[in-house]
């Protein structure tokens, strides 16, 4: 049990890092305006806190499962817009594998430790 919960430790501190990352080019192209930096590092900084708090509460599995439910409905959201003429989004191998891929596998893995612990 311990090896599955350093797995999730490790896929929250990734996803995290890859949010931190994405947010400096943004920060980059919107002339450094921190306003855009607000809520990708409150995002990242709840990834990683969820991370640290995993083995010990079980709130933080729950709250991990309600952020990655969200990561996942946001995506399907950004898709859905994407199909208006006025809108773009570019789905694209890396975008797969950070904004689906990462929080399905971390929901599905939080999923199952906690109907193991019930």
């Amino acid at each position: 049990m311990l090896h599955g919960m350093a797995v999730l430790r490790g896929l929250l501190v990734l996803q995290g890092a890859f949010g931190l990352t994405s947010t400096l080019g943004v920060l980059t192209l919107m002339g450094f305006n921190p306003v855009y930096a607000v809520a990708p590092v409150a995002h990242a900084a709840l990834l990683m806190t969820l991370g640290a708090l995993l083995e010990r509460r079980r709130w933080a599995l729950v709250t991990t499962i309600v952020a990655e439910v969200l990561a996942v409905a946001g995506w399907q959201l950004q898709l859905a817009l994407g199909l208006l003429p006025q809108l773009d989004f570019t789905v694209n191998l890396t975008g797969l594998l950070t904004t689906l891929a990462l929080p399905v596998t971390v929901l599905v893995l939080c999923a199952r430790r906690v109907t193991a612990r019930a």
